[in-house]
């Protein structure tokens, strides 16, 4: 009989625990909701929003980064009201705590559909069409599909793809860096870290645009290359592997980010810190133990968001979609 009691104890603790659980989480995402409704309301000045989708970052210099993009978007399109959020739950989790608050695209979509907003235009300011464009699809598809809210099939809905999306986007983006880096690539080797997806992960064949981005920078000079963090068969100790097969045994390396930011991939897996001999493992690390010269200098801390062209690129994608009309939801093409 203890043993019973005991036990029913027990299972009442469990389901109280559940309940507990479950009422925090709802006042967590009731108070995210709120702070998210209270910003649009505020903000609502035009029929059209336009929100941008990144997957986050805790370090202090993208901060800087995110407000420039989200400001040459807004220089662009005056018409729109502009929002801007993380895909990244750690990442939002740990700017709340440096008092920076980012909140993910599913608060702003259920906040602009109930604003009343006629058009929303959404634009991933990811690299590759990859996992994390898969999400940002699938939010804007839960957005459209809302049980709860069917008004919402009645918002067209414009989805702009990550920087990478084309061919054509590859060769735009490589002529850019080379126009920062062609005195340079002459008597240095420029390398550049990407992201990457792993195998399992690599939706829409986002890793391709690695291998076409060292191609195409290849044209413009030979001296550069591009190896990612997750790509597999592409990692650093690849990338070393074609620099020898490349003649390029030794010589002065630099390092940048083929991010959109530049924030711990960059700091730590490709600097290795600010230590005069880099952590094992880094980019830095493994480069000078391969024979090449890569001291703290050479790191490039800077992300692809930091260059108003390569900023243009993803503006274009989102520009072209709407003048040509091609929205992911259109109701009035959908009565027809």
């Amino acid at each position: 009989m203890m043993m019973t009691a005991l036990v029913a104890v027990m299972s009442l603790s469990a389901v109280s625990c559940s309940d507990d659980d479950d009422d925090v989480a709802k006042s967590n995402h009731d108070k995210k909701m709120e702070a998210v409704t209270a910003e649009v309301q505020a903000n609502k000045k035009h029929d059209t929003a336009l929100l941008l989708v990144t997957f986050g970052s805790t370090w202090d210099a993208p901060q800087t980064t995110f407000n420039n993009m989200k400001e040459q978007f807004a220089s662009k399109f005056p018409n729109m009201d502009i929002y801007f959020s993380f895909t990244s739950e750690i990442c939002m989790t740990r700017c709340t705590a440096k008092g920076w608050n980012y909140y993910a695209p599913s608060f702003y979509l259920e906040a602009i559909g109930l604003a009343g907003y006629k058009t929303v235009c959404v634009q991933s300011l990811h690299v590759i069409p990859g996992e994390e464009f898969l999400r940002v699809q699938n939010v804007v598809k839960d957005f459209h599909n809302d049980g709860e809210h069917p008004e919402f099939a009645n918002v067209k809905v414009y989805l702009g793809g990550p920087l990478l999306e084309t061919e054509e986007d590859v060769t735009n983006v490589a002529k850019i860096l080379h126009e920062t880096y062609k005195s340079k690539v002459e008597s240095n080797i420029v390398t550049f870290m990407g992201h990457g997806n792993p195998e399992n992960y690599n939706y829409g064949n986002g890793n391709s645009r690695y291998t076409m981005m060292e191609a195409e920078l290849q044209k413009l000079n030979s001296n550069y290359f591009v190896a990612t963090v997750d790509m597999e068969d592409n990692y650093i100790d690849d990338m070393i592997s074609r620099m020898q097969e490349a003649n390029k045994k030794s010589g002065n390396v630099i390092c940048h980010p083929l991010m959109s930011i530049a924030g711990d991939h960059a700091n730590n897996d490709m600097k290795g810190g600010v230590g005069a001999t880099a952590e094992e493992g880094s980019w830095r690390y493994e480069l000078s133990k391969a024979g090449y010269t890569c001291p703290l200098a050479n790191c490039d801390i800077k992300g692809l968001g930091d260059y108003s062209k390569i900023v243009s690129v993803w503006v274009s994608h989102i520009e072209k979609k709407i003048a040509d009309n091609d929205a992911m939801y259109d109701p009035d093409a959908e009565e027809e």
